[in-house]
């Protein structure tokens, strides 16, 4: 049996559940302000005599009822329902919120590394070369992807529960800042209002927090899989070219430029950013004006015509028109 990963999977499900429930009581606790039930005033927490009361009440309506053991897993299927909807929404919303943070691609990042690698592979290999070679290279280099996709996917899964807290962050600012100004505004709000701004400062926290673990993560990424193929390229260097060219590589793996690991962007459901968002509102709208501009009239671009064409029209000029360039030509031989 292995105790480690039982461990580990108790530890995962325990942190789902705990941030699907903590998302959801806070959303609930703050709309319960707006549902004039009670006096949500006394406290956070409710009262034991008054919980005690109303499970009482509901278990003696079972009884009457004759409720069967199906129905209450029902009942508690959708109450742990409503609980994962309600983060989902959460996560869901923040996904769109700006600022998202757009890592950037692995293979992008050392661009600079791989081209100047392979141009001198490529030239220590010669001209001379055998198709044992070009594959050689070949599953060389994709070797060098299979090492940018694992480590891809090791930081993605270790950056899951950040992404989502940080997503979730930027909807619960949203959201306390929404229900501060309507109970602002409206005077309708039954709770402490000045919870709702300490919510907001909470998420906030939170916020600030996991935009500096993001970007230091993906930093860390790109270090990562830059030693990892610098060492790929240096080890297959040493068996593949003499030592000059050992020498080259080796100046060809250090850093030329720094990159940002992540970048600011504005998501869009369907376009994926607002960037690709313009850049295809803007192409629709040169396609629009393309057909105006291919009905207007042939004056206005005059064609230019080939030399051999106008060569073979030139007989069929007027006769004064004929001339001219006949006496200019006899004056120029002449001369």
């Amino acid at each position: 049996m292995d105790v480690e990963g039982l461990l580990q999977n108790v530890i995962r499900f325990s942190n789902y559940m705990t941030a699907r429930l903590l998302v959801a009581g806070v959303f609930f606790y703050v709309m319960a302000g707006f549902v004039h039930l009670g006096d949500p005033t006394e406290g956070i927490l409710p009262n034991l005599d008054l919980l005690k009361s109303i499970i009482e009440n509901y278990q003696s309506i079972f009884d009457i009822l004759g409720v069967s053991d199906f129905a209450l897993v029902l009942i508690v299927f959708l109450f742990i329902t409503a609980i994962h909807i309600t983060y989902i929404a959460f996560d869901r919303i923040g996904y769109y919120i700006p600022p998202a943070i757009v890592p950037l691609p692995g293979w992008d990042a050392i661009e600079d590394l791989t081209q100047s690698a392979f141009d001198i592979l490529r030239e220590a290999r010669g001209k001379q070369h055998t198709d044992a070679e070009n594959q050689r290279l070949f599953e060389f280099r994709r070797k060098l992807e299979n090492i940018d996709e694992r480590n891809e996917e090791k930081h993605r899964e270790e950056l899951q529960s950040t992404n989502a807290a940080f997503r979730i962050s930027k909807s619960m600012m949203v959201f306390a800042l929404v229900a501060w100004l309507v109970g602002l505004i409206g005077r309708d709000y039954q709770g402490d209002m000045s919870l709702l701004l300490v919510i907001f400062l909470f998420a906030a926290a939170i916020f600030v927090i996991t935009l500096i673990a993001i970007n230091r993560a993906h930093y860390e990424r790109i270090d990562d899989l830059r030693t990892d193929v610098t060492q790929q390229l240096l080890g297959f260097t040493s068996i593949w070219a003499p030592a000059s060219y050992q020498a080259r590589m080796a100046a060809a793996c250090v850093p030329s430029k720094s990159l940002k690991p992540t970048s600011f962007k504005v998501l869009m459901p369907v376009y994926g950013t607002f960037d690709a968002f313009a850049r295809d509102m803007k192409r629709i709208g040169s396609t629009a004006l393309t057909p105006a501009a291919a009905a207007a009239p042939a004056l206005a671009a005059p064609v230019m015509q080939d030399p051999a064409q106008m060569a073979a029209s030139e007989p069929f000029a007027p006769r004064k028109n004929r001339k001219n360039p006949k006496k200019g030509s006899h004056k120029k031989q002449r001369n």
